[in-house]
Parts: C-alpha cells; structure tokens; sequence
C-alpha cells in the first residue's frame, strides 16, 4: 500500500513536470509568432508597431525568455532607426532654416545698419532663429538616442 501512494505520488510529479514543460513551449511558441509580426512590422518601418508588439510580448510571456531576449533586440533595431529617420529630417530641415536664416538675418542686418529694419522683419528673424534653435535641439536629442541605443545594443 505504501509503495503505490508513492508511486502514484512520483507519477502526479512527472504528470505536473511534463505539463509545466510544455507550458513553457507553448508561450515560447506564442512569443515567437509575435516576434514574427514584430520583425515584418520592424522591415515594413512601423516602429510604433514594433514597440506596442513587443511590450506585449513581454507583458503576456514573462516565462519565455529566449524570445523576450530577442524581442529587447528587435526592439532596440526599432527605436534605434526611427531614431535615425528623424535624425535624417531634422538635419534636412535645419539645413534649410539655417539658409533661410542667414540670408534673412544678412538683409535685416543691413536694414538695421540705415536704421530702416521693421519691427515685423526684426520679429520674422528672431522667429526662424527660433525655430533653427529647436531643430538643432531635437537634432542633437535624437543622435544621443542614437549613440545610447548603440552603446545598449553593445553590451
């Protein structure tokens, strides 16, 4: 009598083991066909995507590790060439204001020389030089975000 409780309680062991395992396969399966939609939304540039599927991966697999490791990466891909495309437009954009500026800046300056600038030119100037300052900002914002997601991407 004594050995079968123990051999039915070592078999209700192996039964909960095996189960737990396949437990874990199954996330690990569900977290990877997440991963699947995350990589086709990261190569269709749908950063936004990217990122809500993987903190979903996360949120919902917690035990399946192998893809949530894979999901930080794929994650970091994302941010770090939407980090790269909005580099790209701000330095395109501040080029142009930057033009923009100087050639308006040189005409105001010469007005102001005769005395004859106007309170709208003088306030037209210092609204694009404003507005260069602000790119130039969110230029260097995004290239710290990209040197940081780099070194991240490193370690």
């Amino acid at each position: 009598m004594m050995k079968t409780r123990h051999f039915t309680a070592i078999l209700a062991v192996c039964a909960m083991l095996l189960l737990a395992g396949c437990g874990e396969n199954a996330a690990e399966k569900k977290a990877g066909e997440l991963l699947e939609q995350a990589q086709q939304m990261l190569d269709k540039g749908e950063y936004e995507k990217v990122k809500i599927t993987i903190d979903s991966l996360r949120k919902n697999f917690p035990e399946a590790i192998e893809a949530r490791k894979k999901g930080l990466r794929l994650y970091q891909e994302s941010e770090l060439k939407r980090a790269q495309g909005l580099v790209e437009r701000a330095d395109t954009a501040l080029q142009r204001v930057e033009r923009e500026y100087q050639e308006m800046k040189a005409e105001v300056d010469k007005l102001r020389e005769k005395s004859a600038a106007s309170e709208e030119q003088l306030r037209a100037v210092n609204l694009l030089r404003v507005k260069r300052d602000s790119l130039k900002a969110a230029f260097d914002v995004e290239c710290a975000k990209i040197k940081y997601i780099k070194k991240k991407m490193e370690e």
